[in-house]
């Protein structure tokens, strides 16, 4: 009769519905609730608004009208962050548990690890979650370290849908598609020629770009890997202030990063970072402790060793642009509920 049960049970993937934000930064979540609804999961938007600019019993109706097919058994795979309050989220999770839910948290980034926070709430959500989505291993380790003591699942690539482009050309050339505000070194940069992507900030209207760089302009997340057409693809990101940028991407596993690898881009990243090791592990481009080492470095690479990283990386392209690595963590969510 349990197993019966579990067959009638109906696995969910939250959505944040924000019509507003540019697509590029939708593409994430996007792609992973198509390819969760291609693997059987049913969708369940979540219309985002600043809900701190309501009561309290509003938020609650909303949670309520958005949860009101869930029942006991369930499992809702939640993407976080919604970028709505720490009261929406936490209500939300209360939400799920009280219809005797399964929640489980999906990281694409945790506030905590990169920016210094006074009382940060995401800690004590993560504690009640059944299980959480990581990036890699030291990002599990460090959520154990703050107190968080839950089974966590690891997915160390995110997926990046659409056809491939053709692949990309030998060149000695960097490519950045990234948010420049992580960024200062761009600023002053001087180094190896630098093909540099997206809006331009604010604040950094009066910068005049320095001469080895190309500013390209912005592009539709479906259309930019046709303009990543030759050389490799960096991550590259700063701390200061209260910013732990660099930090950060010990443990994270940027959207980017699958962007340069559906173009073909042989990638190059601090060689601490989670990508860093991915890089070693597979081989598919080099890693540096300081961006100062890239002008020597690019002297001496060979068309060859382009080459053979790029064949390297092939399978993982083909991977990303397949929905690969969500798959397979979303059949490790279901294993997980069966087995309980």
């Amino acid at each position: 009769m349990e197993s019966a049960i579990i067959d009638f049970m109906t696995n969910w993937i939250t959505q944040t519905i924000e019509p507003w934000m540019p697509k590029g930064a939708l593409k994430a979540k996007d792609d992973y609730a198509k390819i969760a609804q291609a693997s059987g999961f049913s969708r369940l938007p979540l219309e985002r608004y600043n809900d701190q600019r309501f009561s309290k019993t509003e938020r609650q109706k909303r949670i309520e009208e958005a949860l009101k097919l869930i029942v006991p058994g369930d499992t809702v795979v939640h993407q976080f962050p919604t970028y709505m309050s720490a009261d929406f989220e936490a209500e939300w999770l209360t939400a799920i548990k009280d219809k005797k839910a399964n929640y489980v948290l999906l990281i694409h980034d945790f506030e905590p690890f990169r920016v210094t926070k006074a009382n940060p709430t995401e800690f004590t959500l993560a504690q009640k979650a059944d299980l959480i989505i990581t990036h890699s291993e030291a990002m599990s380790q460090s959520l154990t370290k703050m107190g968080v003591n839950k089974k966590t699942i690891v997915q160390p690539l995110f997926d990046y849908l659409g056809p491939n482009p053709p692949l990309a050309s030998y060149q000695k050339i960097l490519n950045y598609a990234g948010t420049w505000q992580k960024a200062p070194w761009l600023q002053d940069y001087q180094g190896p020629a630098l093909k540099l992507f997206g809006n331009r900030p604010k604040k950094w209207r009066d910068w005049q770009t320095p001469a080895d760089i190309e500013w390209t302009g912005n592009f539709e997340p479906d259309d930019i890997q046709n303009h990543l057409d030759s050389g490799f693809g960096l991550l590259w990101d700063s701390d200061f202030d209260t910013l732990h940028y660099q930090s950060y991407t010990k443990i994270n596993a940027p959207h980017k990063a699958s962007l340069y690898l559906k173009a073909g881009l042989p990638l190059i990243a601090w060689q601490e970072s989670h990508i860093g090791r991915l890089i070693d592990r597979y081989q598919i481009g080099f890693t540096i402790n300081d961006l100062d080492e890239l002008e020597d470095l690019m002297k001496t690479l060979t068309a060859d060793q382009y080459q053979s990283w790029q064949a390297n990386l092939l399978p993982l392209r083909e991977q990303v642009s397949e929905g690969f690595f969500t798959k397979t963590t979303l059949e490790a969510v279901t294993d997980f509920f069966h087995r309980s």
